[in-house]
């Protein structure tokens, strides 16, 4: 940019100077030529009337009258030149003054070259100031105009590009259609919003991924679970000692499968932020069933459940019951007891089981992610049932409490009434 202005600043010097110049020389040598005729006439009038006293003309040029002894006869206003060798300085024209033959005198006309030059110089120097007082006018105006519709997109489309390639796709470029690159800049802007679209398309494809291996982690660990239950009791039953040594293998590979789901699992979580909620309208009683096909032990003593509808999705209830049985099927190991009443707004359903609950100063930090009780560390677990349990809870609009109640652990969820 700094080249473009200094090259346009001596194009318009050149453009102005060089011209003015040629028009200056041309103009001082046309007026410095002087008319021979009236030259001569004032040489035939003085001749006319030499020695005589008469009045010397007005003549479009300066002159001086010299005798021929060198002494000023007459001298207008013009000069100051009052003898030949001022005058032969001066490179002003000498003529001979003749009377009957004899050259009585010298006329001296004043050279006017330097006089015209300097006059044209000064009135030339101020068209050419206001002339080029317009044309730097018009060379600012220029370049703001190249400003403001160049160079400023130009430095907006950088910046764009620059927040592009960093990955900020929500700033819009502002579209003028007046300046230079107003259709290349609709067409970027455009891209930026295709780009955006593919980023959320590409985001949203990564969670459904996510989402699916976290529902698939949770739900392979309920039957895992049941082949793990029935591995130990056909064992228990078996008499036969090979018989039982494959019913124990199957159990250890069960403990194995289940500890390779929860390390998928913790994976998944590690990115995976929130999982879908479809809520819906769905009625106490289907809650119970869901509850009873979780229970795959056959440990729920009691089930009431008051009569209402509440705002839930089915299938994250199903994660949510199994979590909460599942826990209390390898910390606790004794009945269930589930009980459902209602209030203004919400269903609360509490799970208790008869274990011994866990220490009081740990119950607010065992609903954390990887936070286990102190009397867990004995069974296998990443401390995610819990926490999973009461971020879909939150999720519905719901909560999750636990406490310890009636010689054990209870889980208390709170759906929203429909």
């Amino acid at each position: 940019m700094k080249k473009f202005i200094v090259f346009l600043t001596i194009c318009s010097f050149i453009v102005l100077f060089v011209p003015g110049i040629s028009f200056l020389m041309k103009k001082v040598e046309r007026n410095s030529k002087l008319d021979v005729v009236e030259v001569n006439g004032l040489i035939s009038e003085i001749q006319q009337n030499w020695g005589k006293s008469f009045e010397y003309p007005n003549c479009s040029f300066g002159y001086a009258v010299l005798d021929s002894k060198g002494n000023l006869i007459y001298k207008d206003n013009y000069w100051d030149v009052d003898s030949i060798v001022k005058a032969t300085e001066e490179r002003d024209t000498i003529r001979d003054i003749v009377v009957d033959d004899k050259v009585v005198g010298k006329l001296i006309i004043y050279n006017n070259m330097l006089t015209l030059e300097d006059e044209i110089v000064a009135k030339y120097t101020r068209q050419y100031m206001t002339s080029a007082a317009l044309v730097f006018l018009f060379l600012i105006l220029g370049l703001i105009w190249i400003y403001i519709r160049v160079v400023k997109p130009f430095d907006s489309m950088k910046e764009f590009a620059t927040a592009v390639a960093s990955g900020d796709l929500d700033k819009p470029l502002e579209i003028d259609k007046g300046n230079v690159f107003g259709a290349f800049t609709e067409s970027f802007d455009i891209m930026r919003e295709e780009l955006a679209l593919s980023k959320d398309r590409e985001l949203q494809a990564n969670i459904s991924k996510k989402e699916l291996v976290a529902q698939l982690s949770h739900d392979l660990k309920t039957p895992v679970a049941s082949i793990k239950a029935m591995s130990e009791v056909l064992s228990v039953k078996e008499d036969r000692e090979p018989v039982k040594n494959k019913l124990t293998a199957i159990g250890d590979k069960a403990d194995q499968i289940d500890r390779l789901i929860s390390d998928l699992l913790v994976s998944t979580l590690e990115e995976l932020e929130r999982l879908e909620i479809n809520t819906s309208e769905i009625e106490s009683t289907e809650l119970e069933k869901i509850l009873r096909a979780s229970d795959y032990k056959n440990r729920l003593a009691v089930v009431d459940v008051a009569g209402c509808i509440v705002m839930c999705d089915k299938v994250r209830v199903g994660q949510i019951f199994s979590n909460i049985i599942y826990n209390s099927y390898k910390y606790a190991d004794t009945d269930i007891y589930v009980e459902g009443v209602t209030d203004t707004d919400s269903l609360h359903i509490s799970i208790t089981d008869r274990g011994g609950g866990v220490p009081s100063e740990e119950l607010n930090m065992i609903t954390e992610k990887y936070k286990r009780g102190s009397n867990a560390s004995e069974e296998q677990g990443a401390g995610l049932g819990l926490y999973i349990s009461k971020e879909l809870m939150e999720d519905m609009q719901g909560s999750l409490e636990v406490t310890n109640a009636d010689g054990g652990f209870r889980v208390i969820l709170s759906f929203r009434l429909a």
